[in-house]
Parts: structure tokens; sequence; C-alpha cells
């Protein structure tokens, strides 16, 4: 009945939506979306990332559960020490390419209509549309995400699943929608907040993409620290 199955619904799910908005995947987000900004980028990586941090899990529930193998400790702990590495990496990348591509923002005109994009020197503008290709970085970083963060989403299912391996499937798979669904919702938000700025505040944006390529370098130390 939907009645019994009622708490696995509200805990996997609430909790999968709160799990998405952790500071180390927020900013590995933001900063895979911050080296070229857009809306459709960002949304795509949000999606992407969730779909990573998804397979992890649902994989780690299904042999844990189904086959009774657990993730080793030690698979997690340089899972841990990966997720470090990986935001100083982006930040830095960030600030590589900032430098590296003489790609600025061209602001002008239309009758009433003010209009912004990336232009590079030649006054080519600039493409910042999503490919294929690119969908394996944020699907990367949401695997070693979910590898890292594995044992504590599987932590509760014992108590809700009470010894059912489909039950503990059906907790896996609405924790893993509320991930998704979190992340798109932040995607969209971080994204449109992005395009604000860059429209309106052009300085500001500029800041505000060195600021996180910043922020992701000093979280990516911290994490490290903690993890050591």
């Amino acid at each position: 009945m939907l009645v019994d199955w009622l708490p696995s619904i509200v805990i996997g799910f609430g909790l999968g939506f709160m799990h998405a908005l952790d500071a180390d995947h927020v900013m590995a987000v933001s900063a895979l979306s911050n080296q070229r900004p857009s809306m459709r980028r960002t949304l795509f990586f949000s999606a992407y990332w969730a779909l990573g941090h998804s397979v992890v899990l649902l994989l780690s529930g299904i042999l844990l559960f189904g086959l009774g193998f657990a993730v080793p400790h030690s698979l997690q702990y340089i899972a841990e020490l990966g997720v470090g590495l990986l935001l100083i990496a982006l930040g830095l990348n960030c600030l590589w390419r900032f430098r590296r591509e003489n790609i600025s923002l061209h602001t002008h005109r239309h009758g009433d209509i003010v209009h912004t994009h990336w232009q590079d020197p030649n006054h080519n503008v600039a493409r910042v549309d999503c490919t294929d290709h690119e969908a394996h970085k944020p699907v990367m970083v949401g695997l070693l995400h979910g590898l890292a963060g594995s044992a504590p989403a599987l932590a509760l299912i014992p108590a809700v699943a009470q010894g059912q391996v489909s039950s503990a499937l059906t907790y896996l798979l609405l924790f893993s929608l509320g991930v998704m669904l979190s992340m798109i919702f932040f995607g969209l938000g971080f994204g449109r907040l992005q395009k604000f700025l860059e429209q309106r505040y052009t300085k500001l944006f500029r800041g505000s993409r060195y600021a996180l390529a910043m922020a992701s370098i000093l979280l990516g130390g911290f994490w490290l620290s903690q993890a050591l």
C-alpha cells in the first residue's frame, strides 16, 4: 500500500534533495559552468553531474543489498581525497582559462535593447553551447562525488528497507531523484543569476567568476585537510 511506502518516499526524496546541495557538490558544478557561463551550460552540467552521482549510488546499493558486497573504505577514502584535489584543479583551471583565452564581454545596443555576449579578439561571437563530448566532465565528477559520499547515503537504508531489497532500491531511486531535481533547480537559479549579472553588472560578473574560482581552490584545500 502507498501508506507503507510513504516513509521511504519522504525520507529518500527529502534526503536526496538536501544531499545535492552539499558544499562540495555545489562548488564543483559551479566551477564547471564558470569556465564559460551560460544558462544552457549550467543546466547541462547540473543534470549530468546528478546522473553520474546516481549511477554510483545505485550500483553501490545493488552490490551491498543485492550481493552483500560493500564498497571498500579505502576506495571511499581515496575518493574523498579526489574530491579535494578535483575542487582545487577546477579552480585553477578556471583561472588558467581566464588568462589564456582573450575572450571578453562585448556590450552593445540595438535601439532600446542592450545586448551582452562573449567576443574574441577577431570580433567573432564566442560559442557557449554544450556539445556531447563535454558530457563526460560532469558525469565523472558526479561519479567521484557519489563514490565519496555513498556511505552516508546508504546508512539509513537498513532502517527503511527492513531487509527487503526492493525497498532498498526504491529508496535509492527516490534519493537519486531528489538529488537530480535539487541540482537542476540549483543550476536554474545559478544560471539565471549569472545571466542577470552578465547583462546588467559586467564588472561584478567578472569579479564573481574569479571569486568562484578562488572559492573552489580554498574549499578543495580545506577538504583535503579534513580528509588527511
